[in-house]
């Protein structure tokens, strides 16, 4: 077997903030030196010009993880702070690389062919990037697109790091609390008046707005959690729409959305905007039939945002479904095993954990990822899934390694699961058996990439390095795995045996039947309107994130913010990577249910579809176009017939 060169278990994965200095300056250094000696290079070769700068991007590429890491793991505020401030310098790096006349003239001035396809593909994308990022303008326009474009960076990594550092909490008194079960109030933290601190964190705050019976409890969480950071953040968000306009600007473009939509399959603002108003269009009628309902079970009374999940909660229990209690049907551990054995079984995988590994903090769990037919070491996971102070407060994959030649990729489910509470061990809602679904989805993208390039490898911008599919592309496989959660079978197969007796089956078929139950309400009208609002944002030219988000929000679905919020100073997305691009989600589900409708027809857990979904949309990663991808495997054009059919909106 091929001796691997990079040899990831040997980074150092908890590095101090002297340390990640260090490494920083010897990264940048090296990458330094090998992009001079390719500046040198007159006419020449492949080998000299694209793939000199695909081993220099690689090798960086793979050090970074040291310098990034701590910054969303850490327990030392100094490692956090040193990790941000690498992660900023190194994205730095990779811009002026991408921006330089020099360097992007010796490739433009490349004799020969590439030699292959995925040769092509590096030539395609790696120019793609040289435009993106301003090396064909000339020297005024360019210099008037970076200052903006480099502020943007460092802004964005204080807006994720303020997220990351909020400990916003609300105190509650056990009444206030009345309705949730006494595990989850018990393992809150208390203070000497004998009042419970709830965090605004998703594991706390979700079953609060769901389970608690008091209208203020929840009306005085969601409005914590709305106006989390907004004193840092929100006038740090409006400085990056700014920059981010006049960086566009100054590339030639009207406005941010249409620079940034242009790498997306999307390509335009028109065609992206369209797509979410076709959708909040189809889902008008079906969305005041479920306010409706709420009315009608808040005893005819105008409902609130916060009453939202504790109605749609209660009547999915009086339909049968107690999320609550189904829990104890899904301890983490046998549950993470399951999922992992399904996807295991439909891509041709052994996975398998691996405790001799080091790992950053205890909790962490890691596995390996083995070919079944070859025997080769396809990629290691580690999960890092409880949330803890300064940890990034989302769910996401962390990009650890690329895949490049003679580099096995690694990554990280960075999870923020509920906690074990009382002397039970970790037990999961389905709403979070769904999330690893999903995010699992995601890893099985990253680790089976098969590609000779990091560039061409699973990667999106919370890593600095460059790389990954066109952004609305990338939720596809993880939304369509995430589908398989909802199936009888699949419940059957996940979910474990309490006091001997399975999950009742008459129970999972009603998970299925119920699975959008007000879910346009709930969740996709919501959203939509939020990716009209993102896009909005950075394609206005105005600096006011704050009231595009309210204004849109009141405009598209009728919901007014509580007086003082700013729910934008603590969204992630619009900073971390999908900046006009969170419509990229629905987007990807539409193209995800028409995948889904190939394992509906030949089974679930048919293997011959799973080895081509291997081989046609997860392995070849970024060395083909996303159309391409969904051609080779539906043998046909996507269609939103199956997406639209599944939420039961107005006809396609």
């Amino acid at each position: 077997m091929k001796k691997h060169i990079f040899d990831f278990t040997k980074r150092n994965l908890a590095a101090t903030a002297d340390e990640i200095c260090n490494e920083l300056k010897s990264i940048k250094a090296d990458y330094a030196s090998r992009l001079d000696s390719i500046r040198k290079v007159k006419n020449g070769c492949f080998k000299e010009t694209y793939e000199a700068l695909a081993a220099a991007d690689g090798e960086a590429s793979f050090r970074s993880i040291t310098c990034v890491l701590p910054s969303l793991t850490s327990a030392c505020k100094e490692s956090r702070s040193a990790s941000a401030d690498a992660k900023k310098q190194l994205a730095a790096m990779w811009t002026e690389a991408y921006s330089c006349p020099v360097l992007y003239k010796v490739l433009q001035d490349m004799k020969g062919e590439a030699g292959d396809d995925e040769g092509r593909r590096l030539i395609e994308v790696v120019t793609q990037r040289f435009n993106h990022s301003g090396a064909h303008l000339d020297d005024k326009s360019r210099e008037a697109f970076l200052e903006p474009f480099m502020e943007v960076s460092a802004d964005a990594s204080k807006f994720e790091m303020n997220i990351n550092e909020d400990v916003t909490t609300v105190a509650y008194t056990e009444e206030e609390l009345d309705g949730l079960p006494q595990s989850f109030i018990d393992a809150l933290p208390k203070t000497e008046e004998l009042t419970f601190i709830a965090s605004i964190k998703a594991p706390v705050r979700l079953p609060i707005m769901q389970q608690a019976h008091s209208s203020e409890t929840r009306r005085t969480m969601q409005l914590a959690a709305s106006s989390a950071c907004k004193l840092v953040n929100g006038p740090l968000l409006d400085k990056i729409l700014l920059n981010r306009n006049k960086a566009a600007k100054a590339a030639g473009f009207p406005n941010h959305a249409e620079y940034i939509l242009r790498t997306k399959t999307a390509g335009n603002l028109h065609t992206a905007s369209s797509f979410c108003y076709d959708m909040l269009n189809r889902m008008k009628v079906k969305l005041e039939e479920e306010r409706a309902v709420l009315k009608k079970h808040n005893g005819g009374k105008d409902v609130e945002t916060w009453d939202v999940p504790y109605l749609a909660e209660k009547i999915r229990k009086e339909e049968g479904i107690d999320t609550e209690a189904l829990k104890k049907y899904f301890p983490l551990k046998q549950t993470l095993n399951r999922i992992l054995g399904i996807y295991a079984d439909l891509l041709g995988l052994i996975i398998a954990e691996d405790t001799t590994l080091p790992r950053w903090c205890d909790d962490v769990l890691v596995y390996t990822l083995t070919d079944e037919e070859s025997g080769k070491l396809q990629g290691r996971l580690y999960l890092d899934l409880f949330p803890r102070e300064g940890k990034f407060g989302h769910q996401m994959i962390l990009p650890l390694a690329p895949t490049f030649e003679g580099c096995v990729p690694a990554c990280c489910y960075m999870g923020n699961i509920s906690k074990p509470e009382g002397d039970e061990g970790a037990l999961l809602r389905v709403t979070e058996v769904n999330t690893m679904f999903h995010e699992l989805g995601h890893v099985m993208h990253c680790l089976c990439t098969e590609t000779r390039y990091s560039i061409l490898s699973w990667a999106w911008p919370m890593v600095p390095w460059p790389g990954g599919v066109e952004q609305d592309f990338l939720e596809v496989p993880s939304t369509m795995f995430e589908q398989w959660m909802m199936e009888p079978e699949v419940v059957e197969r996940v979910s474990g045996e309490v006091d001997g007796k399975k999950i009742d089956l008459e129970v999972v078929k009603k998970l299925k039947a119920t699975r959008h139950l007000l879910a346009i309400v709930e969740r996709y009208s919501r959203y939509y309107a939020m990716s009209v609002a993102d896009l909005r944002m950075h394609a206005s030219g105005l600096a006011d994130a704050q009231k595009i988000y309210a204004d849109t929000m009141k405009e598209l679905i009728g919901v007014e913010l509580q007086a003082g919020t700013n729910p934008s100073a603590s969204w992630y997305h619009p900073v971390i990577g999908y900046d006009a691009g969170y419509y990229g989600y629905g987007w990807a589900e539409v193209y995800a249910q028409d995948l889904f409708t190939e394992f509906k027809k030949r089974g679930l857990f048919d293997k011959e579809t799973g080895r081509k979904l291997r081989r046609t949309i997860l392995a070849p990663c970024a060395t083909r176009s996303a159309p391409a991808m969904l051609q080779d495997f539906l043998g046909r054009a996507p269609s939103n017939e199956a997406y639209c059919a599944e939420l039961g909106i107005a006809d396609c």
